[in-house]
Order: structure tokens, then sequence, then C-alpha cells
């Protein structure tokens, strides 16, 4: 599984490469649709095709309504929206950056909401990947440096990008609810389609006449966004969730900002520092301590 999260995040490093080409023609909730539109009409497909997933839909559309809205919201095009409006001004490197705020989000709601045992050992392992996180944000150059003096208008897309790993943690923490007695599958679908029905309102003339003006570098990162950051991914997250502790499936977040400064290196020529090199060291070393101990019951609570 944790073999499954770091090829997880080798496809979710290079989204934000793929955001940057696509935020160039689409505005931010017509990005969201481009992206979710497609997935969610395959997944209402696929769940549709067979009376026992039609009946587990339906159990859990009956069981769990507003829990699979809230999810939707948030993970789909809450996250979304608010990752792709802030990345208007912050770079890629600095928005995967900025999206491992969610494993210290995820601590805190899976302390106070899921009641979830977090060892002293994965706790000293966040703070250490935080830690040097700020190396890195500091002196590594990965498109945050002018953040630490930031004006007025740079900070608020600083905040706004800053709600997408709060939508993502407040997404995982409803979803690990859900997981003990349902398909991970299901749940990954039911949430694709509820999240992207708020984003139909972005189908306008401009919208379509984007689509027909693409180029083939936009449809790869398209496809990239939409069938393995989507349909791979969030079916990778919900199956890990479903087998291992949730702060420590959130702590893999970790990886994006040194996979994602490395993408960003290679497509947008963004330079990498040896205080870049010392601070993911140091976020490697904070992972793989997140990730240690026994883990006797993944779902256990006190």
């Amino acid at each position: 599984m944790r073999l499954l999260l770091i090829l997880l995040f080798f496809i979710w490093a290079n989204a934000f490469t793929a955001i940057k080409y696509l935020r160039d023609v689409f505005t931010p909730m017509e990005l969201v649709l481009a992206r979710f539109l497609p997935v969610a009409a395959f997944c209402a497909l696929y769940l549709l095709s067979s009376a026992r997933r039609r009946k587990e839909s339906i159990d859990i559309l009956a069981a769990a309504p507003l829990r699979l809205v809230a999810m939707g919201l948030s993970g789909v095009a809450g996250y979304n929206y608010f990752l792709y409006l802030g990345q208007s001004e912050v770079k890629p490197g600095a928005a995967a950056l900025l999206t491992t705020l969610s494993p210290l989000f995820t601590l805190f709601l899976a302390v106070i909401f899921l009641k979830e045992r977090v060892p002293l050992r994965r706790t000293l392992g966040i703070i250490l990947a935080f830690a040097g996180l700020y190396v890195v944000v500091r002196w590594g150059r990965v498109g945050l440096g002018r953040v630490m003096g930031v004006s007025h208008p740079e900070l608020r897309y600083v905040l706004l990008t800053a709600l997408a790993p709060l939508s993502w943690s407040i997404y995982t923490i409803i979803g690990k609810n859900l997981l003990g007695k349902t398909s991970p599958l299901t749940v990954t679908y039911l949430t694709l389609i509820i999240g992207t029905i708020p984003c139909i309102g972005a189908a306008n003339g401009h919208f379509f006449r984007t689509f027909a003006s693409l180029t083939a570098t936009h449809w790869l990162a398209l496809a990239h966004l939409s069938i393995l950051c989507t349909l791979v991914g969030f079916w990778i997250w919900f199956t890990a969730l479903a087998r291992m502790p949730t702060t420590s499936v959130a702590s893999f977040i970790y990886l994006n900002p040194p996979l994602a400064a490395l993408f960003g290196s290679l497509f947008f020529k963004e330079e990498i520092t040896s205080f870049f090199l010392l601070g993911s060291a140091v976020v490697l070393a904070g992972l793989y301590l997140a990730q240690g101990g026994k883990e006797n019951n993944p779902t256990t609570k006190t």
C-alpha cells in the first residue's frame, strides 16, 4: 500500500504542472468542470452497469447522503477550485508546498472527530517533515521565496491556495468514516459525481470554445488530471484510507513539494538549490518517522 501511495504522489506531483498549462486557457471553475465532467460520466456509467453496484450505491446514498454531499463539495469542487484559483499567482512548486498543510489539518481533525490515536513517533515525524518544508520554502527557491515578504495581493492568493488542503483534510476525515462497511471505489465514484454537479454552471460559450481550441499539450495535461490524478489517484487514496491510519496516509502528502519542484525544474526551469535538497531530505526523514511503529488496527478509536 505504501508503494502505491509513493506511485500516487509521482502522479499527483505532476498535476501542478498540468494545471499550470491549463490555467492559461481555462478559468478556475471551467478547469474543475473540464477535469471532472468526463470523469463523472464514466463513474455514473460504471456504477449503473451492474446490479450489485447500483444496489450498493443506493444503499450508501440512503445511509449517508449529507456525508457524500460534503465530500463532493470539499474534495472535488472546493479543493480543486481553491487550488486552481491560487495557482493563478502561485508557481507549481509553491502550490505543492501549500498543499502540505493537509497532514497538519488532518492530524488535528483526526484526533478531534475520529478519536484516532496518533503515536508520538508519527506526530514528531509530521512536525519534522514540516520543518524540512520551512527550509525549502525559506531558502530553497521553489516558488515561494517572495511569500516571506509578500504584498497584500500576493498574500490573498497564498491564503486562497491554503484553503485547498483544508478542503482535502475535511474530505479525508469524512471519507474515513464511510469506509468501514462500504467499497472505497463506490464511495470515490459517488463523491466524484456529486462534486461535479455544482460546477455545471461553468459550461458556457467560453468553456466550449476553449475546448474546441485545445492543443495536444492541453489534451495531454487534461488526460493526466482526469484519468491518472482522479480515477486512479482517488481510488488509491481511499483504498489506503481503508487499510491505514488517516494521519499515516495524509503524511505522504509531504512527497508533493520535492517531486513537484523536480518536475517544475524539468518543465519550467525552476532552480533546485542545495537548501532545497537539504529540506527535502528532512521531509523524507520525517515521512519515514511518521510511517514507523506498529499498527494493530488502523481504524481503532479511543
